[in-house]
């Protein structure tokens, strides 16, 4: 990224807080921690899924359907105030316990069939069942 910008990896850390003091972003870091936590880069969002759509209105592009579902959840998560890591399988990690995998009605629960505490996040469902939520539902965390 900063090579993309053409600035140091400093400035480029200095303008990410920036946007994220300024509630322009969200970046989730890793759920590992120590020297991994270091190496891999965390994910970045938009703050919120209007932020998303105007910036990529404004760029000539639409956003991505995936990209939506994750910024929609994670800016609830985040607003609840709930701890929000990347794991190295399924989407987000949420207070350090449960997993989660966002997607659409076909989603399938492949990645995270081995966790025990592991919910399919659904979007176009109405209804959810066993261990799949519907996404609209996050919104009542806001």
């Amino acid at each position: 990224m900063s090579r993309d910008l053409k600035v140091s990896k400093e400035y480029l850390y200095t303008y990410l807080d920036s946007l994220e003091r300024a509630g322009l972003i969200i970046g989730v870091l890793p759920a590992e921690t120590g020297y991994r936590l270091v190496r891999k880069p965390s994910k970045i969002y938009m703050e919120n899924t209007n932020l998303l759509k105007a910036v990529a209105g404004d760029m000539g592009m639409s956003a991505q359907v995936g990209a939506v579902r994750e910024t929609f959840f994670a800016h609830q998560v985040r607003s609840a105030g709930l701890h929000l890591a990347i794991p190295t399988r399924g989407d987000f990690l949420v207070e350090r316990e449960f997993l989660f995998e966002i997607g659409g009605r076909a989603k399938k629960r492949k990645q995270i069939q081995e966790a025990p505490a592991a919910y399919v996040v659904r979007d176009d469902v109405e209804v959810g069942y066993d261990r799949d939520i519907p996404l609209w539902l996050f919104g009542f965390l806001y």
